[in-house]
Parts: structure tokens; C-alpha cells; sequence
């Protein structure tokens, strides 16, 4: 008996964690194609230090990224939600506080907190109409389910969590990166993380040289 109840408790915090699992929450964590196509994804700015930095670098390599931003550091920092959305970038919503305490949130408070990002978003002229979420850590559960029902959202996960939040050597995340790169691989960056510019540009140059582009609208993560 209490080896089932281990075995369905296991279940349910896979289910819950890995966003890639899609159990409560279908989720695209990696494009549907053999194409050599890649997408770089952003989360939690945008942040007065680190996220021009990796603008300037996705300019001189002419790429476009995604980037999920929390409803505070929007309206700490609207200039730089202009400049994301000037450089062809698309915006997604991370909820308004990406508070720890999210995924204990009922589905009333979560959908709240996902309105009142997404109104802000709203605002800012000639954004990207289609929707796009992802949730704080990447959790899902019932409650989400239910604040998501009928709401349009595209739930956008990743494959390749970059670890740039960790004090990890850049030079030893590089290599683990690059040893996970497929064709349709989304990633998972910081824009809030004084390493990841670095980081960034070495896996730029590594798919760059080995044949890969990179996207940010794709069949697959379109309505």
C-alpha cells in the first residue's frame, strides 16, 4: 500500500514540475520539425543591466528571441519593453509577481495574476497579438489547468534549461548546452543573469557554425 502511495505522490511532483510532461497543461517545450531551427527564450526581465546586452547581441546576429516578462519589471523598465518589441522580439507572459508561492495559488489568484500581466503587455503598441505563457518554474497543476481554461494561451516550455541562475562556471554550462542541442530545441535563458550574456553569445556562434537558425514564430508555437 505505501509503496503505491509513493509511487502516485512521485507521479503527481513529476507531473507538476516537468513542464514538459504536459499532464496538466499542454505545453510546447520543443518545435514539432527536423528542420535545424532553434528558439531562444528569455524569462523573468526585463532587467536594467543584463537585458540590453543581450539585445545588442541578438541584433548583431539578427535574431529574434522571446522574451517572458514579469508584470513589475515591465512597469519598472517600459523602455526596454519598447526596445525588445522594436527588435522584432515577441513578449510573453510570466505573471505579474512570479511570486514562489504561485503554484500554490488558487485558480482565481492565478488567473488574476496572469490578467494583470497580460493588460500590461496589452498596452504597449504593436505587440504580438498571439498569446504566450510560462509559468513561474516551470510548475503546473490542476489550478492552472483551470485558470488557463479558455484563456487562448499558447503554454510555452523548453527543452534545454541553460542553468545560468546557478554559480556554475559558463564555460562548464556552454559544454552541457551544446551537448543537448536538436533540431527544434527551445531554450531557457535569463535576462536577469550577469553571466548569461556570455554564455549566450558561445552557443550563438556554436548553432550559428553548425548549421542552426533561430526562430521566434514557427508554425508550432502559433494559433
Amino acid at each position: 500500500m505505501w509503496i503505491i502511495i509513493i509511487i502516485l505522490l512521485l507521479f503527481l511532483i513529476y507531473a507538476s514540475a516537468n513542464i514538459r510532461s504536459g499532464i496538466y497543461v499542454k505545453t510546447i517545450s520543443r518545435l514539432n520539425t527536423r528542420e535545424k531551427q532553434l528558439v531562444l527564450t528569455f524569462d523573468d526581465g526585463p532587467h536594467a543591466g543584463v537585458t540590453p546586452r543581450i539585445l545588442a547581441i541578438l541584433a548583431e546576429h539578427n535574431i529574434r528571441a522571446v522574451f517572458f516578462c514579469k508584470g513589475k519589471s515591465i512597469e519598472n523598465q517600459p523602455d526596454l519593453v519598447r526596445r525588445i518589441i522594436a527588435g522584432g522580439h515577441r513578449i510573453g507572459n510570466h505573471t505579474m509577481n512570479h511570486s514562489p508561492w504561485f503554484p500554490f495559488y488558487s485558480s482565481p489568484k492565478m488567473k488574476k495574476e496572469i490578467a494583470d500581466c497580460q493588460a500590461l503587455i496589452d498596452s504597449f503598441p504593436q505587440v504580438e497579438t498571439n498569446r504566450i505563457f510560462r509559468p513561474p518554474f516551470g510548475v503546473t497543476n490542476p489550478n492552472l489547468k483551470t485558470a488557463l481554461k479558455d484563456s487562448g494561451y499558447q503554454v510555452i516550455g523548453w527543452d534545454i534549461r541553460s542553468l545560468d541562475t546557478t554559480k556554475l562556471p559558463p564555460g562548464f554550462l556552454f559544454k552541457r548546452i551544446i551537448r543537448r542541442i536538436k533540431p527544434g530545441s527551445i531554450f531557457l535563458f535569463h535576462d536577469t543573469m550577469p553571466q548569461t550574456p556570455e554564455i549566450l553569445e558561445r552557443v550563438i556562434n556554436f548553432a550559428s557554425e553548425n548549421g542552426f537558425s533561430f526562430v521566434s514564430t514557427n508554425k508550432n508555437i502559433n494559433r
